[in-house]
């Protein structure tokens, strides 16, 4: 018996020095990476039905389009509404550091400072930095990640992390993310406000495959605390598609639909 455990010892050095051997376990930071990966794209346009619910259950629905473009130096991405009428032409401008909304009723655009970005965007309970991380930036860039375990969410197998934001002035005090650990989506993100107590909770549903990339075609950001939720259902999507930079512009921006 001695010997056996000598030669399996012997055995795995030089499997080790060949570089053949069991794959390593992914790191926090690696698991994180490849989430940011799957949902990033050099160019893409999204169609989406957004449908706001009250804390009462009213319900109020509306188109939106967005427009994503990664060059070698920023990312950029304009949000437009498409309907309904009292809402129609309203724009987000993201390119970076600096966000423009336009409101069709008072013609021009405005930028919006960073701690207003922290506020909810257009009455949803996603707030403008929600948007960006989800929909342009990813998490990588804000947030340090921690691995705390392996866990199965409704019959999918996903790697459990905790998210520590790396700017002092978040809203968040953390986030916690289930990753599919097949496809490397988020199937839910918990989010914890500056005071320990659970602020929202986002759901990814109806994954499926576009042009060999997985979406969710569902999304529901639900605000625990207010009784209000956010329903997203992807319409229509087409990824790497030439979009000029030209969109991009607040100019573009405020010539509208």
């Amino acid at each position: 018996m001695k010997k056996t455990y000598i030669f399996l010892f012997i055995l795995g050095l030089i499997l080790g020095s060949c570089g053949i051997g069991f794959a390593a376990e992914l790191t926090a930071s690696e698991i994180l990476e490849k989430v940011d990966t799957v949902m990033a794209s050099d160019s893409k346009i999204m169609t989406q039905q957004m449908t706001l619910v009250s804390s009462s259950g009213q319900e109020r629905t509306r188109e939106i389009q967005l427009q994503n473009k990664r060059t070698a130096s920023k990312d950029l991405m304009l949000v437009r509404f498409l309907s309904p009428s009292d809402v129609r032409g309203t724009g987000l401008l993201m390119d970076d550091e600096d966000t423009w909304l336009y409101l069709p009723a008072l013609g021009r655009s405005r930028r919006i400072a960073g701690h207003a970005k922290k506020g909810s965007f257009m009455g949803s309970d996603l707030s403008y930095d929600d948007m960006e991380q989800l929909g342009m930036t990813g998490f990588s860039n804000d947030f340090v990640a921690t691995l705390l375990r392996s866990e199965v969410l409704l019959g999918t197998e996903t790697y459990v992390l905790a998210l520590e934001p790396q700017d002092n002035d978040s809203d968040y005090s953390k986030l916690v993310m289930w990753v599919d650990q097949e496809r490397f989506l988020p199937r839910k993100i918990e989010y914890v406000d500056t005071s320990g107590q659970l602020l929202k909770v986002l759901h990814n549903e109806s994954l499926r495959e576009v042009d060999g990339r997985w979406i969710a075609s569902a999304m529901e950001m639900q605000n625990v605390q207010e009784g209000t939720k956010t329903l997203l259902r992807v319409s229509d999507v087409e990824f790497d598609v030439a979009i000029s930079d030209s969109i991009f512009t607040v100019r573009s921006l405020e010539r509208g639909l």
